[in-house]
């Protein structure tokens, strides 16, 4: 009796691969972890905000950046000092927090790399300091004005991958501060 079941089962199986059934897909991917954004402050910088989340959600689909028309828990914020220059972040977690763009940095720098290196941050990425190259987004000022370079390289998708794959948005992220 088993013998037959083994030889019915096999039949069925064998019939579906001839009739196009297919096995069971394997488990999807799970979902992206969503951190929400806000533009409303961004000002000049809109448009290379909506770039560099593009750019970033297209490096690393397992994070995706999703703009709101509310406040977010993370916001980009346009604003000018008397030196004009000084971009930065105030991270408040992993995805979390203030990006704020300083206009004059814009006439130094393309806007759309200042916005990547920004998100770099609240993605968990630190600065790399001087030396560092052009094809490393997280070299920031230190590669010099006449770097164009928006996509993050491999290194640099691989580190927010694997921190995202141990951590969560919202999260501590160990080289700041505070979160």
């Amino acid at each position: 009796m088993a013998r037959a079941l083994n030889l019915l089962s096999t039949a069925v199986l064998a019939s579906g691969v001839f009739s196009g059934v297919s096995a069971p897909a394997e488990a999807a991917a799970p979902a992206a972890e969503i951190i929400p954004i806000d533009l409303l402050l961004a000002g000049s910088y809109t448009d290379a905000a909506r770039e560099a989340i593009a750019i970033w959600n297209r490096a690393v689909p397992s994070i995706r950046f999703v703009e709101q028309n509310t406040p977010a828990p993370l916001r980009v914020m346009e604003y000018k000092t008397a030196r004009g220059i000084q971009s930065h972040v105030n991270i408040k977690g992993a995805g979390r927090g203030w990006v704020y763009l300083e206009v004059g940095d814009a006439q130094l720098y393309k806007p759309s790399r200042i916005v990547v290196h920004e998100l770099g941050h609240i993605l968990s990425l630190p600065d790399l300091g001087p030396g560092s190259p052009c094809s490393k987004v997280m070299s920031g000022a230190w590669a010099g004005s006449g770097c164009v370079n928006v996509q993050p390289d491999a290194a640099e998708k691989a580190a927010v991958r694997n921190f995202f794959a141990a951590n969560n948005v919202g999260d501590r992220v160990p080289w700041w501060g505070s979160a």
